[in-house]
C-alpha cells in the first residue's frame, strides 16, 4: 500500500484509448512525432540485426521550443498511433521539495518499466533537474538506463530553456527536436481545426495577424473569439488588438511591452537614432515599405542576422538610411507597423 501511494504522489497513467481523439494541436510538432513514429517502426524491422551489431535504439526524445509550444501533442500521436500508455510527472509533486523530488523521480520511471509499452513524459527539464543538482544526476541515471529497445519505454523530455540543463543529461537524449515557434501553417491549423464548419471567418487572414503568437496565445485568443460572427480583416484587427492577449512568449512582443511600461526610464539612444525622432521614424518605414516592400523586408533580415549586403542592398541601403537605427527588434517591429498601415491605405484607396 505504501508503494501505490508513492505511485499515486509521483505520476498518472493514461491508457491509449482513453487519450482524446480530437485534439487541437501545433502540426509542426506532430510532424516531428510522425518522423519518429517512422524511426520506431524502423526499428521494429532492424531490431534483429541491430542487437546482433551490439547496436541499441534507446528513444530517447528531447523536445526544445520557446515557451507555448504544444510539447504534449508529440506524445500524444505517439500514443494514439503506437499505441502506448502515457506516464508523465505531477510537476506540483515533483517541484515540492517537502515532497522529496528526487526519490519520486526514481519512483515515476520504476512505474513507466513496470507499465510497459509506454511513454514516459518528463515535461519542463530544466525546472525538475536544473544544472548541478541532485534531481539532474538522478534523472541521468534513470534516463541512461532505460530505453525503447531494453524496456518498452520512450521516453520524452521537453524544455524551453536547455541553457540550463547539465551537457551530460543533455547528451543521454538520443534525438533532438527543435521546434521554433508557430509557422504560418501551424496558425491556419490551428484556426480550421477551431472554426470547423464556419465560412465567415477566413483563418489565413488571422494566421497572418498573429505574426509571431505562440500555440498558447492562438489557443487562449480563440477559445475567446470563436464565435464572433461575420468578420471583415479591419475588424479582426481591432479584435486582436482589444483582445487582451498578448504572445509574451515572443522575445519580440516582451521586449516592446517593456519598453511601453518603462515610463521615462529609457535607455539613452545611439547618435544615429537621435537623429530620426520616433513618429518621424514610422514615416520613413512607411515611406520605405511603399516604395518596395519585399526590399525593405530583404534588408532588414540581412542587418538583423549580420550577413553582407548584396550590391542592391547597399543602394536600397543608401536610399534608406535609417534602416540601420534601432535594435533587430526595433527594426521588425516598425516594418510591422509599416506594413500594417500601408495596407490600411491601400483599402481606403481601393487598391
Amino acid at each position: 500500500m505504501v508503494e501505490e501511494r508513492t505511485y499515486t504522489e509521483a505520476v498518472t497513467l493514461t491508457e491509449p484509448e482513453n487519450q482524446p481523439v480530437e485534439r487541437i494541436s501545433q502540426y509542426s510538432v506532430i510532424t516531428k512525432a510522425m518522423e519518429h513514429h517512422t524511426l520506431m517502426n524502423r526499428f521494429d524491422s532492424m531490431k534483429r540485426n541491430m542487437s546482433e551489431a551490439g547496436l541499441e535504439f534507446g528513444a530517447r526524445v528531447l523536445l526544445i521550443g520557446p515557451p507555448g509550444t504544444d510539447f504534449e501533442a508529440f506524445s500524444h500521436h505517439l500514443c494514439r498511433e503506437v499505441p502506448l500508455k502515457m506516464v508523465r510527472f505531477k510537476m506540483e509533486e515533483i517541484l515540492n521539495e517537502a515532497k522529496r523530488g528526487s526519490e519520486l523521480l526514481r519512483v515515476g520511471f520504476e512505474f513507466a518499466r513496470r507499465n510497459s509499452p509506454a511513454v514516459m513524459l518528463v515535461e519542463r527539464v530544466d525546472a525538475i533537474a536544473p544544472s548541478n543538482s541532485d534531481q539532474a544526476a538522478i534523472l541521468l541515471d534513470e534516463v541512461t538506463r532505460t530505453s525503447w529497445d531494453g524496456e518498452e519505454v520512450l521516453i520524452v523530455g521537453t524544455t524551453t530553456r536547455p541553457s540550463d540543463i547539465d551537457v551530460e543529461l543533455l547528451s543521454a537524449f538520443d534525438r533532438t527536436y527543435v521546434i521554433e515557434g508557430t509557422s504560418l501553417e501551424d496558425r491556419v491549423r490551428i484556426l480550421e481545426q477551431i472554426l470547423k464548419g464556419r465560412e465567415d471567418i477566413d483563418p489565413t487572414v488571422v494566421a497572418e495577424l498573429t505574426d509571431g503568437w505562440s500555440f498558447a496565445s492562438m489557443k487562449r485568443f480563440m477559445s475567446e473569439n470563436s464565435d464572433a460572427g461575420q468578420i471583415p480583416r479591419e475588424q479582426i484587427e481591432k479584435i486582436i488588438e482589444k483582445s487582451g492577449v498578448v504572445p509574451l512568449s515572443n522575445p519580440r512582443f516582451l521586449d516592446s511591452i517593456v519598453r511601453r511600461t518603462g515610463g521615462t526610464m529609457q535607455p539613452p539612444m545611439d547618435a544615429l537614432s537621435s537623429e530620426y525622432p520616433d513618429d518621424f521614424l514610422d514615416q520613413l518605414y512607411l515611406m520605405a515599405v511603399g516604395e518596395d516592400y519585399a526590399g525593405t523586408q530583404r534588408v532588414i533580415e540581412v542587418l538583423n542576422d549580420g550577413m553582407p549586403l548584396s550590391k542592391d542592398d547597399r543602394e536600397f541601403l543608401a536610399r534608406h538610411p535609417y534602416l540601420l537605427s534601432g535594435s533587430p527588434e526595433d527594426r521588425l517591429t516598425r516594418l510591422l507597423r509599416a506594413k500594417k498601415s500601408s495596407d490600411r491605405l491601400q483599402r481606403i484607396m481601393g487598391r
